[in-house]
């Protein structure tokens, strides 16, 4: 058997970002942010029960809704910060949630808020949440995507089976008077692979917060040069 209680809290530093690995009473701790970025994150996902007002939601309800029919006091949290100049932590931007699952790890959420998608965030708590797993023993990801039937396989699905995964079951489930499919998929891994991933997809994000930073200097030279070129020309007419 293994130990599989999530750790008190554990660290790993991107650039200008810094992730939280948590248990469910830390999450508990931090419920108005992560609710925060969920509804940034997901605008339309509403409680079940429409006669409370979605900006009315209480702890428990938000806990049961994203932990998805799994024991919330078994889940580990990732929640991802940006860190300011003085690496100080501020605002959520991303975050992952799963829960040992018989042979499994299983992925009840994960999301990006818009301003900072685009970025490989997504796939780097994806890969967190996967050496977190392999080094529980576990070498096997689940998750269940669903899929509306009228589009086809899906954006979010194609998006996993980028990231090796593959669909083993299909065909349950519905959405109001869409109809929709909601389809398991899993992915091998071993905790060698995991940890080749994880270190991987950091320098990507590394690389991306670079690329970032250097455009964002472009543009203020940019602007610098612009203002030097108009106080010229206010100067030339004076004279």
């Amino acid at each position: 058997l293994h130990d599989r209680s999530p750790p008190p809290r554990a660290r790993a530093r991107t650039r200008m970002l810094i992730i939280d690995i948590i248990d469910h009473v830390a999450a508990r701790r931090l419920f108005p942010e992560l609710r925060a970025a969920h509804v940034e994150c997901f605008p339309n996902d509403v409680p079940n029960d429409e006669c409370v007002p979605n900006d009315g939601e209480t702890e428990d309800a938000f806990f049961d809704r994203v932990t998805w029919l799994h024991e919330e006091r078994e889940t580990t949290w990732f929640v991802l910060r940006e860190l300011d100049a003085r690496g100080r932590r501020g605002a959520i931007v991303g975050f992952a949630c799963g829960c040992a699952y018989a042979d499994s790890w299983y992925g009840a959420h994960l999301g990006v808020v818009p301003r900072r998608r685009g970025e490989g965030l997504g796939s780097y708590l994806m890969y967190v949440s996967q050496a977190h797993a392999g080094k529980l023993g576990i070498t096997r990801l689940q998750a269940s995507v669903e899929v509306d039937g009228k589009i086809g396989r899906g954006r979010l699905l194609k998006y996993y089976e980028r990231h090796g995964a593959r669909a083993v079951e299909t065909g349950f489930g519905s959405t109001g008077s869409v109809a929709a499919s909601v389809i398991r998929i899993e992915r091998a891994f071993t905790l060698e692979v995991a940890l080749r991933e994880l270190e991987d997809s950091e320098r990507r994000v590394r690389g991306s917060a670079h690329s970032r930073s250097r455009s964002n200097r472009w543009f203020v030279a940019a602007a610098m040069t612009v203002v030097c070129v108009v106080l010229q020309k206010l100067r030339s007419r004076r004279k």
